[in-house]
């Protein structure tokens, strides 16, 4: 009878620490899948921020030469961010955490802001057709032009964040006045030459130019440009 309990007992005891011994893997393998996840969704993000990129460097050019197209680009979705971010939260140290609300919410912010200038876009073009008034004229094109190269700014400054998470995933640090401050500077003041070298582009060109649905030269400057 002795026996019989302490077999029970033991038994009880083995399924007990099986049970907890599946439950750490289980938790251990949901994080691994979590941080894996909100990595491979920062690449993603990095790919579709080349097509809104492309889109503000054509409308910088159109800008440039005093024009005003009434498109913009579609949003860079974060689903997995949005889903999983708080599941992944605990796992993650203070230096990651930090970094993925600073690239999402600046992305989400990106997204908002496109959605705003695809509203102000058809209203300045009607503006613009119907307008008989050319100082009017010129202030709807320079305050298109001035959104547009904010988001230009926006999106390549989201694409440095995300290069700079993936070359340090395991301690993003964003140090002020550290390796990272002076790095991002540097960037910044390039991105500036970015924007004069996009606009002196489209010199020569004209508004009918940007109708055509192939251009060559758009295809071979974008090959060129995909860091």
């Amino acid at each position: 009878m002795e026996n019989s309990v302490a077999i029970s007992l033991v038994s009880v005891a083995v399924g007990w620490f099986l049970a907890q011994g599946t439950d750490i893997l289980k938790i251990f393998w949901n994080s691994r899948k979590y941080r894996k996840g909100l990595l491979l969704e920062l690449q993603d993000i990095h790919d579709q921020l080349r097509r809104v990129i492309m889109i503000h460097s054509r409308q910088i050019q159109i800008f440039s030469i005093d024009g005003l197209e009434p498109t913009a680009a579609l949003p860079v979705e974060n689903m997995f961010y949005r889903q999983h971010f708080k599941d992944a939260f605990s796992n993650l140290n203070a230096h990651q955490r930090i970094s993925y609300q600073l690239i999402h919410a600046s992305l989400e912010n990106l997204n908002k802001q496109n959605e705003e200038l695809a509203n102000f876009s058809r209203e300045a073009y009607k503006e613009l057709c119907f307008s008989t008034d050319e100082n009017k004229k010129n202030s709807i094109i320079k305050l298109w032009g001035d959104r547009v190269i904010t988001l230009y700014k926006s999106a390549r400054e989201i694409q440095w964040l995300i290069g700079f998470h993936l070359c340090n995933s395991n301690s993003p640090v964003y140090d002020i006045m550290g390796e990272m401050h002076k790095s991002y500077l540097k960037f910044d003041d390039k991105l500036n030459d970015e924007i004069r070298n996009i606009s002196q582009s489209a010199k020569g060109l004209k508004k009918e130019d940007f109708k055509r649905i192939y251009d060559e030269y758009a295809f071979d400057h974008q090959s060129g440009n995909n860091d």
